[in-house]
């Protein structure tokens, strides 16, 4: 599952495990709790810096840029074109064993920053595997108690 890291003191983690729908309680830093009720709403959300207007690639305390610790959240438009891409033959968890082989793709978002998602296997042509470059579109789906994101081919 994609996650937004914080680097930050412990005392920034929430000290009671958040329940997040029929996601299993875990610990998740306050400033990414945004991102991952996002997920759970069908968005993709971001963090930008509301003094100096730059897009943070992970959740954040405070802006990389500046330094200000005025960090709101917009949600994406869930466009993106694939970085990296990598096929993944073995899984340990039992949601994820029935999809093997697929992809994990590094997809750089159209608002600047980037994510991890798994590409679509539903929708899988064999002859046409995405690629680096290839344009995608972003959505949360559920993999038994896991919440992540898929990639889908998208028009350029």
């Amino acid at each position: 599952m994609p996650m937004a890291v914080c680097f930050q003191p412990m005392s920034h983690y929430s000290s009671k495990p958040v329940s997040l729908g029929a996601m299993k309680a875990i610990s998740i830093p306050r400033c990414a709790k945004p991102f991952v009720e996002g997920l759970n709403d069908g968005l993709i959300r971001y963090q930008m810096c509301s003094r100096c207007s730059t897009v943070q690639n992970l959740a954040r305390y405070r802006c990389l840029a500046c330094g200000a610790n005025e960090l709101g959240w917009k949600d994406s438009v869930g466009l993106g074109i694939v970085e990296a891409a990598t096929e993944i033959r073995r899984a340990s968890d039992p949601a994820f064993q029935a999809m093997i082989p697929y992809a994990i793709l590094l997809v750089r978002m159209q608002e600047g920053f980037s994510l991890m998602a798994i590409e679509d296997s539903e929708a899988i042509n064999p002859k046409q595997v995405m690629q680096i470059g290839d344009c995608v579109r972003l959505r949360a789906r559920r993999w038994g108690d896991h919440m992540g994101l898929v990639a889908f081919r998208a028009s350029p």
